[in-house]
């Protein structure tokens, strides 16, 4: 095989690439705007969120007492992938002095107070752990289950050629969406720049 004869010309380049599309970027989605003071008789919540990293972000409720702002009730979930998660009520809790101090504070709606019991969600002044509502608030919150156990063990492999594409993790988990901001494009849930 032989090659034509120089001629002297030089052939033209090749076309640039095509321009990268730009396609319009959305905005992350903003918090709601809530009033500094509500209604008469009404009860602020709030999601607090926790730096996770190196992990997901943790969300929380928080429904604030009426007389400070600091003071109220945490409602998470709390637990591990390998061994699932349960729903955790937090009573009477400061967090101007908890070592659990959240990163961001988003004022959510101001609640019609029929839907609490002060006393009774602050455990009367007393700190308190436990997982049982005691207003139709925790109530309504309690009706979505945690997330239960998502991680296999290495035990429970029992043919790793038949599962090795499956996710370890699969679905929409309602409740998670809460407590990991990676879910929040997905519902369009407040700011995740946390």
């Amino acid at each position: 095989m032989s090659l034509p004869p120089k001629t002297g010309i030089v052939p033209p380049p090749p076309p640039p690439p095509p321009a990268a599309m730009k396609f319009p970027t959305s905005m992350a989605p903003q918090p709601p705007l809530v009033a500094s003071i509500g209604p008469p008789g009404t009860f602020q919540v709030e999601l607090l969120i926790y730096n996770g990293s190196p992990f997901k972000d943790h969300w929380a409720y928080w429904v604030r007492s009426r007389t400070n702002p600091d003071i109220g009730v945490k409602i998470h979930a709390t637990g591990n992938v390998g061994n699932g998660f349960e729903l955790e009520i937090k009573r009477c809790i400061d967090l101007q002095t908890t070592d659990e101090r959240p990163t961001k504070r988003v004022p959510l709606q101001w609640v019609d107070g029929k839907y609490f019991d002060e006393n009774a969600m602050l455990n009367n002044g007393e700190s308190k752990i436990d997982n049982t509502p005691v207003c139709r608030f925790e109530a309504s919150a309690f009706e979505v289950k945690a997330p239960e156990k998502t991680l296999n063990a290495v035990g429970n492999v029992v043919r790793s050629d038949i599962i090795s594409s499956q996710p370890v993790f699969s679905g929409h988990i309602p409740f998670v969406f809460l407590f990991s901001r990676d879910y929040t494009s997905d519902i369009g849930c407040g700011d995740t720049d946390a």
